[in-house]
């Protein structure tokens, strides 16, 4: 088993080893480079006024997706992501991807789209790929009656959202920690991690 990982900023595999391989003994090591002016690996947008629409496979939540396309809007007109190719993720269902696709075309155009590489979806769309930047939707909210995301094929759903990006991800949230009462539902352990990440000192 390759236990070497040269994809990721460590912050970001963190995510994974702690949760997915160091449990199984089969931890990776982040070998990375990076230097003194690299972006800040892990960032968080809440979305208070977050609310979900539809059920199941169905289910959006317009505002995580109007956020996540103004914030790309932005970012293609700052220095430090010129020529960065950026991925978005949705983290339950398929309806959401099309939603922030549609609005983010309004925003940028289809060339700058096409320019930055962008693929709106689900994990699945980025089996055995990656991007510069990944944006991630957590599309929980407050009027949501969820059930805990627990299931095995719920950790590989977000092992592999979790691990696409080199250099950052952005988690849009419109939930807190307190929000969720099932400390074992993967939405609390990425939301945490995001929130509280503390490196590990030697």
């Amino acid at each position: 088993v390759l236990r070497e990982h040269f994809r990721c900023m460590p912050e970001i595999i963190e995510f994974s080893n702690r949760y997915f391989y160091a449990p199984s003994g089969k931890g990776l090591y982040p070998l990375k480079q990076y230097s003194e002016n690299r972006l800040e690996p892990l960032k968080t947008v809440p979305c208070p006024n977050g609310y979900v629409d539809g059920l199941y496979q169905n289910i959006s939540n317009k505002i995580e997706a109007e956020s996540i396309a103004n914030t790309i809007a932005e970012l293609i007109k700052d220095e430090r992501y010129k020529g960065k190719t950026f991925g978005i993720i949705a983290l339950q269902g398929n309806k959401q991807a099309a939603l922030i696709e549609s609005s983010l075309l309004k925003k940028i155009g289809e060339a700058e789209f096409h320019k930055r590489k962008i693929v709106c979806g689900n994990s699945a769309s980025f089996q055995g790929d990656e991007r510069d930047i990944i944006f991630l939707s957590l599309i929980t909210a407050h009027n949501h009656n969820r059930t805990a995301l627990v299931k095995p094929e719920d950790e590989r759903r977000f092992n592999v959202a979790a691990s696409r990006a080199k250099e950052q991800v952005w988690l849009f949230h419109s939930v807190q920690l307190e929000d969720l009462s099932n400390t074992n539902d993967l939405r609390y352990k990425l939301l945490d991690h995001f929130l509280n990440y503390k490196p590990k000192t030697v």
